[in-house]
């Protein structure tokens, strides 16, 4: 079984929509708490997120990231059947793509998407990195933000208008 998370309650079908990939399609994952992070808006210089052993990482890319994405944001969370998701097509091995609708098997009403992965956390499914201002995580922070900087093409006149690189980023970014 896969996962796929939407703000958007009720659904029966999934379509394929187009997002960062530029291609429409159904996103779906093996694990139910990474499907989860999707289900409120978020980006890549919000929160940094992999999969390993299993559990879901999450990383803030700044202080109270998490709070300020997910806290007081429910979602669904739907199952659907793997036949037709394909992997390797975004970049993220986590994620599986269907160019196709996909059959809602269930829906699983997630109340609070902060509360919920605070006890995924808790239970030892999920692993949070909260913000940290030690060289350490800095210098990884510096490092994964300036790949997706280029990654994205993202130029100094959006970076001076996103509060996240005036308040946070360029003294990370700079150093």
């Amino acid at each position: 079984m896969l996962y796929h998370s939407s703000k958007v309650r009720g659904m029966k079908t999934l379509e394929p929509h187009v997002s960062t990939h530029g291609k429409a399609y159904v996103y779906a994952t093996r694990n139910r708490t990474t499907a989860i992070c999707f289900g409120a808006p978020k980006d890549d210089f919000d929160l940094l997120m992999d999969v390993c052993d299993g559990k879901t990482v999450l990383f803030e890319c700044y202080p109270d990231a998490l709070k300020r994405v997910y806290s007081g944001k429910s979602c669904s969370l739907y199952t659907v059947k793997e036949d037709g998701f394909i992997q390797g097509r975004t970049g993220w091995d986590e994620e599986l793509v269907s160019e196709n609708s996909v059959e809602v098997l269930q829906e699983q009403i997630i109340p609070d998407i902060y509360e919920f992965l605070m006890c995924a956390s808790t239970k030892g499914e999920c692993m949070i990195n909260l913000y940290s201002d030690d060289e350490e995580y800095t210098t990884m922070l510096r490092e994964e933000l300036s790949e997706r900087i280029i990654a994205f093409g993202i130029s100094k006149e959006q970076m001076n208008n996103d509060w996240r690189f005036l308040k946070y980023f360029s003294k990370i970014l700079d150093k």
